[in-house]
C-alpha cells in the first residue's frame, strides 16, 4: 500500500504551508527572523518574496488500483454501518409486532435514533484520530466491536438491552468505521471526487437492499437470534477487506485535536446547519414507511420489501448525482437533492393506496440517496488542507448526531398523538429549513447564481 512516503516534496511543501502548519513553527522561527532583521541581511527579503509566492498544488491520483481499492473498502464500511441502519425499518416493524409489542412506535424509534446519533456523534472523535494517526488504528477495533454488538443483539430480550447493544454500542462502532471511510476518499480524488464518494455511499444503499431481504427471509425459516447472528458472520467476512484496503495517503497532521477555527468560515457553518435540518427530517420515512404500509393494509412481508425498494433506488441516487456534480458543481447539486426530497415528503400526505406508497418510496429512495452522498463531497471541497478532512467531516457529523438522535422519536411521538399528518409535516418543515440554509451557503461560496460551484 502507498503510504505518506509517496507524497512528493512539492506536495509536502504545500501541506506544510497551511496556516496551522505555519503556526506550529512560529515559536522556533521568531528568533531567527529577529536576528535577520537586526543584521539587515538579504535573507529576510528572500523569505518575504518566497512567502508571497503561492505554494504548488497538491496532486491527486483520481484513479489507479489503490485508489479504487480504497473506494471498495470504504463502500463495504458503509454497507456494514449505514446500510445496517437503513434496515432498521424492518426491526421497527418486527419489534412492535413480535418482540416488544407493549412498546410504542417512538419507544422503538429511540433504538434506531440512538444508533444514528452515535454514528454521527462518534465521528467527532474518529475524524480527528484518523487525521492524526491513520485509519487502521480505528477500523480494526471498531470492526471487532461492531460484530460483537450484532452478536449481543441476537440474544437480547428486554428493551434496555436493545438500546445498549444495538443502539449505543452498535452506533459508536459504526461511526468509528464510517468517518475514516468517508474522509479518506478526499485524499485520493479531486476531479472525480463526487463520483467516488457516490460509489462509497452507495455501499449503504446496497446494505439497505440486501439486509432487509436477508432478515425477512431468515426470520421465517429460523429464529430471530440466528437471523441476527447470520448478519454478524456476514460482517466478519466483509470488514476485514475494509481494514486491509482503507489506508490514508497523506501524512498525518499535527496540532490541536479539534479545529475550532473551521467555524469561523460561514460557508462551513451554514453547510453544517443545513445538513442538521435535512437529517432531522429525512430519516422519518426510513423509519415509518413500513408501519405506514401496514396502516394501508399491506402485508408484513411487503412492508419489509418497501425498505429494500427505498434503498435499492437510493443506489443510483447516490452514484449518478455524484457524476453530475463533478461536472455542474457539487454545491449546486446539494441544493437540488434536498429540495426534491422535501417535496416528496410533503407528497406523502396525499398517499392513500399501497400502489401510491410504492411509487413514492421509489422516488424518495433516489433523491434521499443524493442528499446523503453529496454532503461529504461538498465538505471535502471547502476544506483548506486535505490532511484536515477527517476532522472537518467528523465535527460536522458530530453536530448532526443530535438530529439523528431526536428526529425520528419526535416524529414517532407526533405519530402516536396526532397521526401521520403531524409526523410528515415535521419532516417536511425540517427539509425546507435545511434547504434554505444550504442555498445561503452556496450564495456565500459563490454569489453567481449560474456558476459551476
Amino acid at each position: 500500500m502507498t503510504t505518506a512516503a509517496s507524497i512528493s516534496s512539492k506536495e509536502m511543501e504545500t501541506l506544510n504551508n497551511t496556516p496551522q502548519a505555519r503556526s506550529e513553527k512560529d515559536l522556533d522561527n521568531s528568533d531567527i527572523k529577529r536576528e535577520e532583521a537586526e543584521e539587515g541581511t538579504m535573507v529576510e527579503q528572500a523569505n518575504d518574496t518566497e512567502k508571497q509566492a503561492p505554494p504548488p498544488a497538491v496532486t491527486f491520483p483520481d484513479g489507479g488500483l489503490q485508489a479504487w481499492l480504497v473506494v471498495l473498502g470504504a463502500a463495504i464500511a458503509l454497507f456494514c454501518s449505514f446500510g445496517y441502519v437503513n434496515a432498521f425499518g424492518v426491526y421497527e416493524a418486527y419489534y412492535l409486532s413480535v418482540l416488544l409489542p407493549t412498546r410504542t412506535p417512538d419507544d422503538i424509534a429511540w433504538i434506531g435514533s440512538i444508533q444514528i446519533c452515535f454514528i454521527f456523534g462518534s465521528g467527532l472523535v474518529a475524524g480527528s484520530v484518523f487525521d492524526r494517526y491513520g485509519a487502521r488504528i480505528i477500523l480494526i477495533p471498531a470492526s471487532i466491536l461492531l460484530v460483537t454488538s450484532v452478536m449481543l443483539t441476537s440474544v437480547c430480550k428486554e428493551y434496555y438491552q436493545f438500546l445498549l447493544c444495538q443502539g449505543i454500542l452498535g452506533g459508536m462502532c459504526q461511526g468509528a468505521i464510517f468517518t475514516p471511510a468517508v474522509g479518506v476518499i478526499g485524499q485520493y480524488f479531486m476531479k472525480k471526487r463526487g463520483a467516488a464518494m457516490g460509489l462509497v455511499v452507495a455501499g449503504s444503499s446496497l446494505g439497505g437492499v440486501i439486509l432487509p431481504i436477508m432478515i425477512a427471509n431468515l426470520i421465517e425459516k429460523t429464529s430471530f437470534g440466528w437471523t441476527v447472528r447470520a448478519i454478524g458472520f456476514l460482517f466478519i467476512g466483509l470488514l476485514w477487506i475494509t481494514c486491509v484496503t482503507v489506508v490514508e495517503r497523506l501524512p498525518h497532521r499535527a496540532g490541536t485535536f479539534f479545529l475550532p477555527e473551521a467555524f469561523k468560515d460561514p460557508v462551513y457553518c451554514l453547510l453544517v446547519a443545513g445538513n442538521f435540518f435535512v437529517l432531522w427530517g429525512m430519516f422519518t420515512p426510513f423509519f415509518f414507511i413500513p408501519t405506514f404500509a401496514l396502516h394501508l393494509g399491506m402485508s408484513n412481508s411487503m412492508s419489509v420489501y418497501l425498505v429494500s425498494i427505498l434503498n435499492g433506488l437510493s443506489f443510483p441516487g447516490r452514484v449518478l448525482p455524484g457524476i453530475v456534480a463533478d461536472k455542474f458543481g457539487r454545491m449546486n447539486c446539494i441544493i437540488i437533492a434536498p429540495t426534491v426530497t422535501g417535496i416528496l415528503i410533503w407528497s406523502w400526505l396525499g398517499v392513500k393506496t399501497p400502489a401510491g406508497l410504492i411509487v413514492l418510496t421509489a422516488f424518495f429512495g433516489f433523491w434521499s440517496g443524493s442528499s446523503i452522498s453529496l454532503f461529504p463531497a461538498v465538505m471535502a471541497q471547502i476544506v483548506p488542507n486535505p490532511r484536515e478532512m477527517g476532522t472537518y467531516i467528523g465535527m460536522a457529523m458530530g453536530i448532526s448526531g443530535a438530529a439523528g438522535l431526536t428526529g425520528s422519536p419526535i416524529a414517532g411521538a407526533l405519530l402516536e398523538k396526532h397521526g401521520y399528518t403531524a409526523a410528515i409535516s415535521f419532516a417536511g418543515t425540517c427539509m425546507i429549513i435545511g434547504t434554505f440554509l444550504l442555498i445561503c451557503a452556496r450564495l456565500i461560496y459563490n454569489p453567481k447564481i449560474f456558476a459551476i460551484a
